[in-house]
């Protein structure tokens, strides 16, 4: 059993149904199912899904990653520091600051995204075990 972070995109990529990587993401689901994985997401990431579409749409994708079993990890205190070096010395996008900086205070085993510009970084940040393409559990 391990504590999974989900990057924003996998969520767009399931809950729009992506030709290529939805059955991937869909694979990886049901593999943190399987393990009794506890499934973390940010607030960051529910919001960033749900700025498109109306309400009805916004409301739907909202309630699909709650019932996905994801709980959300706020963004406080105890990501300020974390925030502040990948942004100032990894020169990171905000929204991936924040994303990082949310898991690492939760201490998650594995950070999952399929953001190719993050995964070539090969970053480490301390709190998170392993940041990993989520074409992992593909393999």
């Amino acid at each position: 059993m391990s504590r999974i972070f989900w990057d924003t995109m996998l969520f767009v990529y399931l809950t729009e149904g992506h030709t290529e990587f939805a059955p991937l993401v869909g694979d990886a689901l049901e593999h943190s199912y399987r393990r009794g994985d506890t499934l973390l997401t940010s607030h960051l990431a529910l919001g960033e899904v749900m700025a498109g579409g109306d309400l009805a749409t916004r409301e739907v994708a909202r309630s699909t990653i709650v019932d996905m079993g994801f709980s959300f990890l706020p963004f406080d205190d105890k990501c300020v520091s974390t925030f502040s070096r990948l942004r100032s010395e990894m020169e990171l996008k905000a929204p991936d600051s924040i994303h990082l900086s949310c898991a690492a205070a939760a201490g998650v085993d594995m950070f999952l995204t399929g953001d190719r510009q993050l995964l070539k970084r090969r970053l480490t940040v301390p709190g998170i075990q392993f940041i990993a393409d989520f074409k992992i559990f593909t393999l």
